[in-house]
């Protein structure tokens, strides 16, 4: 074998045939992205409802495979120059058909970023569809974090607003209370100071009667306060139970033992 003639060997022809490839594939997108162009301007011109006949007669091609050619050239047909090497391409360089396919899958404002992040000139068929599922996973589970986040922040509020309108009523009920207590504290006072100034049987009578009446609807309201405190709590007691028992039926089991026995223990009371 003459000198300076390297052998060739498995490895060299495989890197030949790989580089051909590559180059056969870029000339294709060019190509392609070019004829998309071709028939955008086409179909400016077909009159409506012709365009499917035109096709099929004129180029032999489908609409289908007319939208994708048309759909290559409306994203990378400003990316490539208009010479015939598309690696002078300005942002999308070096790209096969058929990575430009897969490609379409990225936004536009994200492509050519995602293109330079990845090498994806480089990046087998394989890997690059592995790579565009992983983004868009990462895209979808960061979507479903976001409406986890919202749902939560909606739920956040409408515990905040039972919350204040809990206090509101707790508040009212206060009112009402400290109210019959000023008024018994008043009509004692009365009371009293009818005693001492030796006021008739029948005053005194009407005091001590009205004293009664209005610890009696002093009781009432203290009941009616602390009864629609245990109302609602276990009403929100229920919800949660009936949250908790597909997440941990083990748990939902034990605490709804323990709350039937608290139950059990208040009915015994009462």
């Amino acid at each position: 074998m003459a000198k300076g003639i390297s052998e060739r060997t498995p490895q060299i022809i495989a890197a030949e045939i790989n580089s051909i490839k590559d180059q056969t594939g870029r000339m294709l997108l060019y190509s392609s992205v070019e004829i998309g162009r071709r028939l955008t301007e086409a179909k400016s011109m077909v009159n409506h409802g012709e365009w499917g006949k035109w096709l099929e007669s004129s180029v032999s091609y489908s609409q289908s495979t007319a939208n994708k050619l048309m759909r290559l050239f409306e994203e990378y047909g400003a990316k490539l120059t208009t010479g015939q090497d598309s690696s002078n391409s300005e942002s999308i360089p070096n790209l096969s058909y058929t990575q430009a396919i897969i490609l379409l899958g990225i936004p536009e404002e994200e492509r050519e970023s995602f293109v330079a992040e990845h090498d994806a000139a480089n990046m087998s068929t394989r890997e690059l569809k592995q790579a565009v599922q992983e983004r868009d996973q990462a895209v979808n589970e960061k979507a479903e974090l976001q409406n986890a986040l919202t749902a939560n922040q909606g739920t956040v509020t409408e515990i905040a607003s039972e919350r204040d309108e809990l206090r509101k009523q707790a508040s009212g009920f206060q009112a009402a209370i400290h109210t019959k207590e000023l008024t018994i504290k008043t009509l004692q006072g009365k009371l009293d100071l009818a005693r001492q100034s030796e006021a008739s049987v029948e005053k005194i009578a009407v005091l001590e009667k009205d004293i009664k009446v209005a610890r009696i609807k002093l009781s009432a309201n203290k009941v009616s306060f602390l009864y629609n405190n245990i109302a609602k709590e276990f009403e929100d007691l229920l919800s949660e139970l009936t949250k908790l028992a597909p997440a941990d039926p083990e748990a939902h089991e034990k605490y709804k033992s323990e709350v039937s026995g608290l139950i059990g223990k208040i009915a015994e009371r009462l």
